[in-house]
């Protein structure tokens, strides 16, 4: 600052404009000896502190659907019931065991009389049951080879050792009807199995010389 005339400038007021003209040119001439960082810090703000972001996890894709195809309505069909079947054509042929004394006899007389083997079975096994079963199936038995009144010796009966049975095969073709008759009166006999009541049925009943 000039002083007023006729005023003298003393050192208080050289020294006080020195100080004043000093820190106008600190703020904003940008003189003196102020340097760029420190008016950088008034010109632009400090960076704020940004929070920490905690990491963002990708939700899965769900898996898509697979595509249903529509399918065409079937209507149930309902198959006709199968007729019954007569017992005619149930027939099957069946085989079975005689002795070699029954099969000639058994031959001899289907050659003779023009009868099948199934017909010649069917009237021997009609025949045993007009007898009764229980006396064919006695009359077949072999008496024991070893007997003993003063003992009293038991013999059980064997169903493997009658008269009729043997090696040689012949067959017959029963229907269901005609087996299930048979296999009654098999069980009645109380032998093992048909082969036996038709080995002994047939021994008695076809002519010629009967098993001994």
């Amino acid at each position: 600052m000039t002083p007023p005339k006729g005023k003298k400038q003393t050192d208080e007021d050289v020294e006080g404009q020195s100080m004043s003209d000093e820190g106008v040119g600190n703020l904003f001439s940008g003189g003196g000896s102020a340097t760029p960082s420190a008016l950088a810090g008034w010109a632009a703000p400090a960076p704020a502190q940004g929070r920490p972001v905690a990491p963002v996890t990708p939700m899965p894709t769900p898996a898509a659907a697979p595509a249903v195809i529509p399918q065409p309505s079937r209507e149930a069909v309902q198959e006709p019931e199968p007729e019954p079947l007569d017992d005619a054509d149930t027939a099957k042929p069946v085989g079975f065991y005689v002795s070699q004394n029954v099969a000639a006899r058994f031959r001899k007389y289907r050659k003779q009389n023009d009868v099948t083997h199934t017909q010649i079975v069917l009237m021997a096994v009609e025949a045993a049951a007009e007898e009764g079963i229980a006396q064919v199936v006695e009359k077949a038995r072999r008496t024991p080879k070893f007997q003993s009144k003063l003992f009293a010796v038991t013999v059980k009966p064997d169903d493997t050792d009658l008269r009729g049975l043997g090696p040689v095969q012949l067959q017959y073709k029963p229907t269901r009807t005609q087996r299930s008759i048979i296999d009654g009166l098999v069980k009645e006999s109380g032998l093992p199995d048909h082969t036996k009541f038709l080995a002994i049925v047939l021994d008695q009943y076809l002519p010629g010389r009967r098993d001994v």
